[in-house]
């Protein structure tokens, strides 16, 4: 791993030089190493560099300390791998989580003042309607007010799913270039490919245009003016167009336009 003085200096060269204040870091676990974080976080804090960021990691890899240590050094957002809202779900990926660890680490973000985003997986083996719906509604449960991504189980070459549907032989699609996350390419006794697809696309009908969702995003605009009216329903036509698009929410859209990644 390279040193958080290492990280934060190209931090704050990109932000010096050419004014970058937005930024996206791409660990798949960015509080693997706790420790580290902390230190990352002090060393932005102590170069006072007015910055932004987001993040993605696990609820078991947090606490309430951590995440108000990162939220003091311009943290505004944390991706959650949420996966499912059914615990058998959840021990059939091997996730090695409860579903109590993801409401906790929520109910901690949002105390702290931080935006969740829970990503959810549907369709992994074992996966029925009732528990995909179930998952669903988890998602808007622990992020009623902000994002939330959806995308369908895919078995990449390599893994272990992989090997399994194809053994199984559920797998449909061997066309790699439809490997996209948004695109169902086995089915099981439970689901089907079409009935897969079915519930992929209204999980984000159901997020994004529930009347709810819609008025407390205008209210947020309403508090804090008409910018913050149009940035708020920006979300909701983000939402929509990558829907029209490819049926996903790119997590680099979070601030409306391209942030800078930075792989620590």
């Amino acid at each position: 791993m390279r040193s958080p003085k290492n990280v934060v200096d190209e931090i704050e060269f990109l932000h010096d030089t050419y004014g970058a204040t937005q930024f996206t870091f791409f660990d798949d676990v960015f509080t693997l190493d706790k420790a580290r974080t902390e230190e990352l976080c002090k060393e932005i804090k102590n170069r006072k560099l007015k910055i932004q960021w987001t993040c993605g990691t696990r609820v078991d890899m947090v606490t309430r300390e951590l995440l108000l240590k990162m939220k003091e050094a311009g943290c505004v957002a944390v991706w959650f791998g949420v996966e499912s809202g059914s615990q058998s779900v959840l021990d059939a990926m091997d996730k090695g989580i409860l579903i109590e660890q993801t409401v906790k680490a929520f109910k901690w973000i949002r105390e702290i003042g931080l935006r969740p985003i829970p990503n959810v997986i549907l369709g992994f083996p074992g996966e029925t309607k009732k528990s995909a719906w179930k998952t669903i509604k988890f998602a808007e449960k622990v992020s009623p007010d902000d994002l939330a991504c959806y995308d369908v189980a895919t078995p990449f070459p390599g893994t272990p799913l992989y090997d399994f549907v194809k053994e199984k032989g559920w797998l449909k699609v061997t066309d790699f270039d439809k490997y996209d996350i948004d695109t169902p390419t086995f089915e099981t006794p439970w689901l089907s490919m079409k009935e897969l697809k079915e519930i992929h696309e209204q999980a984000f009908r159901h997020f994004y245009f529930r009347p709810t969702y819609i008025l407390r995003m205008y209210t947020k605009g309403r508090m804090y003016g008409f910018s913050a009216t149009i940035t708020a329903f920006k979300y909701l036509l983000v939402a929509v167009r990558s829907k029209l698009q490819r049926g996903n929410l790119p997590r680099d859209r979070l601030y409306g336009k391209e942030d800078l990644k930075v792989m620590t």
